[in-house]
């Protein structure tokens, strides 16, 4: 993937944390970075696998903390595996959705496989894959995108 399409995926992150949270102070997207080891994750991760002009995945795994902050600024009373495994899903469905409307009609995305960190072996997540750090109310999380041009 190209620089200007990688960037799509860090806008369309920031404009979604600025609409479901209008109130508070956005998260920061930290230097992003080339990964070609064994994926970095953190107690949540959910994974969008795309097919079409790119084939891959894209995820985002993130800390129990964030999700938790997450749902109680939105209302939730109830933390939980549960709330934090929807919460999660919610956050890579959403990005996915998005960056589909920006590469156009080539681009299928399935529906998220969320799992917490003792399970994500089950995931079929790529190798080599652009890291995104985001820093929110002082805790990280990782947009990955995986992707590769068809030939």
């Amino acid at each position: 993937m190209k620089a200007d399409q990688l960037k799509v995926f860090q806008d369309i992150t920031l404009a979604y944390f600025a609409k479901m949270l209008p109130q508070e102070k956005p998260p920061v997207l930290q230097e992003a970075f080339l990964q070609f080891d064994a994926p970095l994750l953190k107690d949540y991760t959910s994974a969008v696998y795309i097919s079409g002009a790119y084939d891959g995945c894209l995820y985002i795994t993130t800390t129990t903390g964030v999700l938790d902050a997450l749902l109680v600024q939105q209302g939730e009373p109830i933390l939980s595996d549960v709330t934090r495994l929807d919460m999660c899903r919610e956050l890579s469905n959403v990005l996915a959705g998005n960056a589909s409307h920006a590469f156009g009609a080539d681009w299928t995305i399935s529906v998220p496989e969320t799992v917490t960190a003792d399970k994500v072996f089950s995931l079929r997540l790529p190798s080599s894959t652009f890291v995104m750090p985001i820093l929110w109310k002082e805790m990280e999380s990782f947009l990955v995108v995986g992707l590769q041009a068809k030939e």
